[in-house]
């Protein structure tokens, strides 16, 4: 039950705690991650929700795949992006000190 718990508001917690890290991000990536992120991770973790509340014992499997699902969507998400950051940042850096 517990780890049932933290696996459907981990990823919920974990976007909440980075808004204000989101800060460093350049405002349309920033846009891209707010908007993306939060459907990906609210939507996600409800569906979850109702799969494992309201569909009987399969439905609490389905939930936990689709949970990972989530999660994993949730990585591809959030690392692609801080490169991206990264990378423009540097490439920004560069042209101002030539």
């Amino acid at each position: 039950m517990l780890i049932g718990l933290l696996m459907l508001l981990g990823p919920v917690v974990i976007f909440m705690i980075t808004l204000p890290c989101s800060k460093w991000l350049r405002p349309n990536l920033r846009k891209v991650y707010l908007i993306v992120g939060g459907l990906l991770v609210f939507l996600g973790s409800g569906t979850s929700y109702y799969f494992a509340a309201y569909t009987g014992d399969q439905g609490g499997i389905a939930a936990y795949f689709f949970q990972m699902v989530v999660i994993a969507a949730y990585l591809l998400l959030s690392v692609p992006l801080a490169s991206l950051n990264w990378f423009l940042l540097l490439r920004n850096s560069r042209t101002k000190d030539s």
